[in-house]
C-alpha cells in the first residue's frame, strides 16, 4: 500500500491493513476510538497529514475550517465521513472550462494546446489522446509546436505513428505560431476533426514562456471563425507534488487553463495535488495517464478516485 493510500485510508477511516482488520482486538478499540469527539489535537493531525500528502496549505485549512463549524457535534467516524464528502465536493465542483471559439470550417471541432514542462509527459499524452479520438472515429492531425527542440519532433513523430494521427511536417526553428497558423490552415482545408497542438515546455524564462503562449492565442482567435471548441490542458507529473502545483498557476497565468493531465499516477505518486489544483485555481483534472501504453490515460472519474483511496 503506498504511503497516499495508506494515510487517506487513515483520514477516511479505512487505514487499517489485512492483518488489522482481522484482528477483533484492534477492531474492538477502532469501534471506541470511532465514538469519540474530535479534538483540537485531533483537527492539528488532519492538517498536518493533508498538507504532507501535497493537498496544500490552504486547501487543508478549508477542511480544518469545515469541519470546525461542526465540530460540537463531530465524532471521529463522522468527521471523516464529512472530510470525504468536502474531499469528493472539491473534485466535483470546478466546472469543466470550456470555450467556444470561431473556425472557418465545420468540421474542425475541437483544437487542444497542449502545455507543460520538458519530461512532464506531454508528448506521450498527445499520443494518447489522438489514439483516443481516432478510436472515436474522429480525424486527427498534430501540430508540432515545439520548435525549440530537436528532439521533440521525433517523439511526436514517434507517438503519431503509433496512434494513427497525421503530423504536421515538423519544421525546426521555425516560429511556432507560424506552425500553427499553418497546421490550422490544413486542418480546415483537409477536414480534420481535431487538432492537437504541441507547445515548447522550457524557454528561458516565464516571461518568454507566456510571450510565446499569448502568441498562439493570437493566431487561435484570429484565424478561427465557426464555433469549436478551445481547450488549454498542463501536463503535470503527479510525482513531483507541490512543484506541479507552482507549474499549474504558472502556466494558468500564462494562458487560462481548462483542464489537467496528471502523468504517471501509477500507484507510488502522492496524488493529493489533485485536491491542491481543484480547490486553489478551480481547474478539473481532465485525463490521468497511468502508464506507456496508448490506452493508458482514462478520463478523470472523483467517484471512482475517492473510491480506491477510502477502499485501500
Amino acid at each position: 500500500m503506498n504511503l497516499f493510500k495508506k494515510i487517506f485510508g487513515q483520514i477516511f477511516g479505512s487505514g487499517q491493513d489485512s492483518d488489522e482488520r482481522a484482528n477483533n482486538d484492534q477492531t474492538e478499540i477502532a469501534k471506541i476510538e470511532n465514538n469519540n469527539p474530535i479534538d483540537e489535537e485531533y483537527l492539528f493531525d488532519l492538517e498536518e497529514k493533508l498538507i504532507r500528502l501535497d493537498c496544500g496549505i490552504e486547501f487543508a485549512e478549508y477542511v480544518v475550517k469545515k469541519l470546525k463549524e461542526e465540530q460540537s457535534s463531530l465524532t471521529v467516524s463522522k468527521a471523516q465521513k464529512l472530510t470525504s464528502d468536502i474531499c469528493r465536493d472539491v473534485l466535483k465542483n470546478p466546472p469543466l472550462q470550456t470555450e467556444e471559439k470561431k473556425i472557418s470550417n465545420e468540421s474542425l471541432s475541437e483544437i487542444i494546446l497542449i502545455v507543460g514542462v520538458n519530461g512532464a509527459g506531454k508528448t506521450t499524452s498527445i499520443g494518447k489522446l489522438a489514439n483516443r479520438f481516432i478510436n472515436e472515429g474522429k480525424k486527427v492531425l498534430i501540430a508540432p509546436c515545439d520548435t525549440f527542440r530537436a528532439a521533440a519532433g521525433d517523439q511526436l513523430q514517434r507517438w503519431a505513428e503509433r496512434a494513427g494521427a497525421d503530423l504536421y511536417p515538423i519544421q525546426s526553428g521555425k516560429r511556432a505560431d507560424t506552425v500553427l497558423y499553418e497546421a490550422i490552415q490544413r486542418a480546415q482545408t483537409e477536414n480534420y476533426d481535431i487538432l492537437i497542438v504541441d507547445t515548447a515546455g522550457r524557454l528561458q524564462s516565464k516571461s518568454e514562456l507566456m510571450e510565446e503562449l499569448a502568441k498562439l492565442g493570437k493566431v487561435l482567435d484570429k484565424h478561427t471563425q465557426l464555433e469549436t471548441l478551445i481547450q488549454r490542458y498542463l501536463v503535470i507529473d503527479a510525482t513531483t507534488g507541490q512543484n506541479g502545483y507552482g507549474q499549474a498557476v504558472a502556466f494558468n497565468e500564462a494562458t487560462e487553463l481548462t483542464g489537467i493531465i496528471l502523468t504517471k499516477f501509477d500507484g507510488t505518486a502522492k496524488g493529493g495535488i489533485v485536491f491542491a489544483i481543484c480547490h486553489n485555481l478551480k481547474i478539473p483534472i481532465c485525463f490521468i495517464g497511468t502508464g506507456e501504453k496508448l490506452n493508458e490515460l482514462i478520463p478523470f472519474d472523483p467517484e471512482s478516485f475517492m473510491r480506491e483511496i477510502i477502499s485501500t
